[in-house]
Order: structure tokens, then C-alpha cells, then sequence
């Protein structure tokens, strides 16, 4: 497996991770990331009966997270307004289409390290049982697509 396989990888479960709080949590905090970050910790801490050192792994995980999202959210709306520039050409340009696959490319590329290292720290803090209890929620929500399955 090749290293940005390997990163993006670890960048989808991370973000796994701290969302499966998310998923639990619902809709209460309305776009307000932050809030609904600490959310997702506090119930993950619970669910898996975190102690001291694995909530500070994973508070880690959430900041680092919440960098990663703020910073692809940033290229978004840029992103969408190229796309659509491209769409409605006579041309499609290969080359600038290109380019906004580097340029995203490079983004991940530059907040993946922190955010593995983040989630390998708090993947080691944790002991088998809740690791078991991760995965058992993921293969749980495996081929649901959507909040309600669809």
C-alpha cells in the first residue's frame, strides 16, 4: 500500500472517529463545528469509558480534525466556483481541472501528518475492548449511506 493510500486512509478514519459521536448526536448545534466537536468527544469518552489520558488523545484528534475541516472548507466554495467555470466552458480544461486536483491533493497532503499522529495516538491509548467496540460500530453503519439508510 502505497504512503498517500496509507494517508488517506488514516484521514477517513480519523474523521470516522470523531463523527460517529456526530451520528449519535443529531442535529443540535446547527453549524456551530466546534460545539458539536466537543459533543461528539464527550459522548465518544462515555460510550467507550475513556480514561484522563485517552479523552486528551482524542480532544487532540478533534482539534486536529477541526484544523483539517476548516482548512478544506476554505478551498470549497473556490472549488465550486472553478467546477462550475469548467462545467460551463465550450472546453473542458484539462490542465486547470489538474491543477484543482494537485492543489486539493496538497492541501490533504499538508494537514494529514498531524492528523495521523493524532489518530495513531489515540488509537494506541485505547485497549482492546474498545477498539472492538469501534469497529463493531463500524461494520454497524457499513452500507448505510445518508442519515436514515438511504
Amino acid at each position: 500500500m502505497n504512503r498517500s493510500v496509507k494517508i488517506v486512509s488514516g484521514i477517513v478514519i480519523a474523521i470516522a472517529i470523531v463523527t460517529a459521536g456526530a451520528a449519535y448526536a443529531g442535529k443540535r448545534f446547527h453549524g456551530d463545528h466546534a460545539e458539536h466537536a466537543d459533543y461528539a468527544v464527550g459522548f465518544i469518552g462515555k460510550k467507550l469509558n475513556l480514561d484522563e489520558t485517552q479523552m486528551q488523545a482524542l480532544d487532540a484528534l478533534k482539534d486536529q480534525v477541526l484544523v483539517a475541516k476548516e482548512t478544506m472548507h476554505g478551498q470549497m466554495e473556490n472549488t465550486k466556483d472553478n467546477a462550475q467555470s469548467l462545467i460551463e466552458a465550450d472546453t473542458f480544461d484539462q490542465a486547470k481541472a489538474l491543477d484543482m486536483v494537485t492543489s486539493k491533493t496538497a492541501t490533504v497532503n499538508a494537514v494529514a501528518p498531524e492528523l495521523v499522529v493524532a489518530l495513531g495516538n489515540f488509537l494506541d491509548s485505547l485497549d482492546s475492548e474498545q477498539k472492538a467496540e469501534i469497529v463493531e460500530f463500524m461494520n454497524s453503519r457499513h452500507g448505510k449511506r445518508g442519515r436514515w439508510g438511504h
